[in-house]
Order: structure tokens, then C-alpha cells, then sequence
């Protein structure tokens, strides 16, 4: 497969290194700062350009990869979509849900391939534990719950927490990821309690706390942070039979299953966590085959906007601006 990326930051270099793992080929990519685009190009391929008009006039990729920050989603994954390209982007879908359902139109009316980066769905335990919910061997399902916290303040002060770029901070950045995770393992959320903690006016939200409740009843509870003393990944499924979790450092590639009157027991899976980048691209290469996949749609991804704007909008900062 032949492959154009835009945007050539941090995030573009995993997926390239997906690329080239998996035999493809990158032929194109794109980045406002012109420097970074041509660098990007020496080190993994093909030819580089400022913006995707310049990309799609002289390039014909065979999908794209979006690595861009959110705010400029909309106007490069249509551009993509209307040449007939298909894109696998970056996560959150767009900075608004307006950009977002936007979005899902576009993939609507070209009917063009679209899945959107949620990587975490790839880590097998997550698969693990919703094929264990789905046969029923957890029993009744009662709660999901996630962490994703720790320290990193310099994104205090970075586009990920500027609202008019991000769309809002840490809840739309991880907590994103913890709402598909959530959506992916036990079906639709309904219901959203939330709070947001802030640490700047005019900027996004440093850490979330949220209470979900599923259209089946399931109770979700979320953890995301930059600002947290103690460093925790983590997310586990629990319900009257047995409860799963997974430990993003210590767990590996086993899930831990908690069975009542019983010891703590390790489930060995063929791989952990770190597998999660090339088997998403892997599944994305498969859809370009038109076979199944467990890639996140956007209307999935759509899902996850509406309800992290609901969550702004309970705190009382439509938009994610303090």
C-alpha cells in the first residue's frame, strides 16, 4: 500500500514505523512547517510537501494517515475523502462536535474508507475483555473502569490544552481514548456526570473525572490527568462472575481475572499493550481489502465528541475554555 501522512510530528513517526513494519510504502507527506515535512521525508520516504492540495495535486496515495492537530482535521480528511483517498485520523475525530458530524457526512457522501486512531481498541486485553462481556462469562456487567493519569505539565501550557486548537485538554486528549475504550468494551454511552479541573483561564482542562451510564446499565468510571502525582494506566471490566484488568505497566501481555472465593489468576494473551500501534495498522490495511474491521468508525468517533462536550458543557466551558 502506498501511503501519504500529514502532519509530521511525534505521533507521525509510530505510524510510519506501522508503515514500514508492515512492508508499505510512504510516498507522500505534508506539514506547515516545510522543514519538518522534508526531514520527515529523509528519515522514512517519499516526497514532501507544504499542505494536502499541494500533496493530492502531485501525489496519488492509496490511503493517508492524519497526524494534524484537530482544529485542522475538517478541512484536510475532506479534501482527502472528495480525491477518493482513504484515511485512517488521528484521534479525537475534530475540536468540535460541529467539525465532527461535519466529518461524518464527508464519509457519508463520498463513501470513501474513514476510521479514526483509536489505538487503545488494539491493545488485546481490551478485545479480550470485550469478547469475555459478549459471551456472558463475566457474568451480569456491572462497571468499567480507567485511568489514565500521571505528570506531565509541560502540557499544561501546550496546543493540547489551547482550546481553539484541541478542542479542550486532557478530557478531550485521554479521555478521548477512555471513552472509546469504554464504548468499544460495553456498548453506548447515555449518560455523562462529570467534573473538569482547570489550572489556567483560557486554557483547556488539565484533568477529568467522570461518571458514565451505558444504554445497558453499565456504570463508567474515568480518570484522566497531566497533573497527577502518581502515575496510573489502567482499566478493568467487573461484573458478579469474574472482573478483568489490566495494568498498562505491570500487566504485560496477561490479563488479571478476580473470580469470587478464588485467587487472583493470570490470563496469557499472545501479546501486550505494545502491540496496539501495528495492529491498528494492520486492521486499517485489512479495511482497504474490504474485510472486517474493528477500526473505530466515525460515527463511533462522533460518539465520543458528544460526550466529552457534554462534559464541557456541564462545567460550564462550551468549547473547553476555562
Amino acid at each position: 500500500m502506498r501511503v501519504a501522512i500529514t502532519g509530521c510530528g511525534g505521533i507521525a513517526a509510530a505510524h510510519a514505523q506501522c508503515v514500514e513494519m508492515a512492508g508499505d510504502e510512504i510516498i507522500a507527506v505534508a506539514d506547515v512547517n516545510e522543514d519538518a515535512a522534508r526531514q520527515f521525508a529523509g528519515k522514512h520516504g517519499g516526497v514532501a510537501f507544504k499542505d494536502v492540495e499541494d500533496l493530492l495535486a502531485q501525489a496519488r496515495p492509496d490511503a493517508a494517515i492524519v497526524c494534524t492537530p484537530p482544529n485542522s482535521h475538517s478541512a484536510i480528511v475532506t479534501a482527502l475523502l472528495e480525491a477518493g483517498v482513504p484515511v485512517l485520523c488521528e484521534k479525537p475525530l475534530a475540536h468540535t462536535v460541529a467539525d465532527a458530524s461535519d466529518l461524518v457526512d464527508a464519509a457519508r457522501r463520498t463513501g470513501v474508507p474513514a476510521y479514526v486512531a483509536y489505538c487503545h481498541r488494539f491493545n488485546p486485553a481490551a478485545r479480550l475483555m470485550r469478547d469475555y462481556a459478549r459471551e456472558g462469562k463475566l457474568g451480569t456487567l456491572f462497571t468499567f473502569r480507567n485511568a489514565f493519569v500521571g505528570s506531565a505539565p509541560q502540557l499544561t501550557t501546550a496546543w493540547r490544552t489551547d482550546p481553539e486548537i484541541s478542542g479542550g485538554g486532557c478530557l478531550m486528549d485521554n479521555g478521548s481514548h477512555s471513552l472509546d475504550i469504554l464504548q468499544f468494551i460495553t456498548g453506548p454511552v447515555s449518560e455523562v456526570w462529570s467534573k473538569l479541573h482547570f489550572a489556567a483561564e483560557g486554557r483547556g482542562d488539565v484533568a477529568a473525572d467522570l461518571l458514565t451510564v451505558g444504554e445497558g446499565g453499565v456504570a463508567g468510571l474515568i480518570s484522566v490527568s497531566y497533573v497527577s502525582a502518581r502515575p496510573h494506566a489502567v482499566f478493568e471490566v467487573i461484573g458478579s462472575e469474574m472482573a478483568l484488568q489490566y495494568d498498562y505497566e505491570s500487566s504485560g501481555s496477561t490479563v488479571t481475572a478476580f473470580r469470587p472465593g478464588a485467587e487472583p489468576a493470570l490470563i496469557e494473551m499472545q501479546a501486550g499493550c505494545d502491540v496496539r500501534f501495528i495492529e491498528q495498522y494492520r486492521a486499517f490495511s485489512e479495511a482497504m481489502k474490504g474485510r472486517p474491521t474493528a477500526l473505530a468508525t466515525f460515527d463511533e468517533a462522533l460518539s465520543v465528541s458528544r460526550v466529552i462536550d457534554r462534559c464541557q458543557q456541564q462545567a460550564g466551558t462550551p468549547g473547553g475554555v476555562c
